[in-house]
């Protein structure tokens, strides 16, 4: 049951991310750039990864995706992607494989350093995810609202550890 619950959450959050990140306009080839479109085999083959992602297949969601990072190793959103599909079927390392890839492509990304702070939280690697999720709070003031109150963060909320990042997080936002 934690793992079906897990795996709704990371494709709510995928599909929502596609839905507003990537709906009518041009598809970013990062989150944090301005770089040139990804070519077109590549966005063939995105598009019809999140198609079937949306329509619960997600064998061929991930076939599609792996093949829109075989045509374009340097597009980010794919391999985001290719992680809430994982996530979403309960394969955790492999997730969390492809949020570190997209967080080298893209050390800004802070959806997917969320996303790994939600995937170690239920790894039980509390070191990592506050780590992840310190880094998505440092790009994202946002991500703490959130990180307050998403289920998928209930095993580190009540760590002391949590309670620091959220303390110096919110002196930060005082500060600036």
């Amino acid at each position: 049951m934690t793992l079906y619950r897990f795996g709704a959450l990371f494709l709510i959050a995928g599909l929502a991310l596609y839905l507003t990140a990537c709906g009518t306009k041009a598809i970013p080839y990062s989150q944090s750039t301005d770089a040139p479109e990804p070519n077109e085999v590549a966005v063939a083959h995105y598009n019809w990864g999140m198609a079937s992602a949306k329509n619960g297949n997600f064998d061929q969601a991930i076939m599609e995706l792996h093949l829109a990072i075989q045509n374009e190793p340097g597009w980010v959103m794919p391999l985001f992607t290719l992680g809430v599909v994982y996530g979403n079927q309960g394969e955790l390392d492999k997730a969390i494989q492809a949020w570190e890839r997209a967080t080298q492509l893209d050390v800004n990304f802070a959806k997917a350093h969320y996303n790994l702070a939600v995937a170690y939280s239920h790894k039980e690697e509390n070191a990592r995810s506050i780590a992840s999720l310190r880094e998505a709070i440092r790009l994202d003031k946002e991500a703490l609202s959130s990180a307050k109150v998403d289920p998928a963060l209930e095993g580190i909320r009540n760590t002391p550890e949590f309670h620091t990042l959220e303390r110096a997080a919110e002196d930060k936002n005082r500060q600036d």
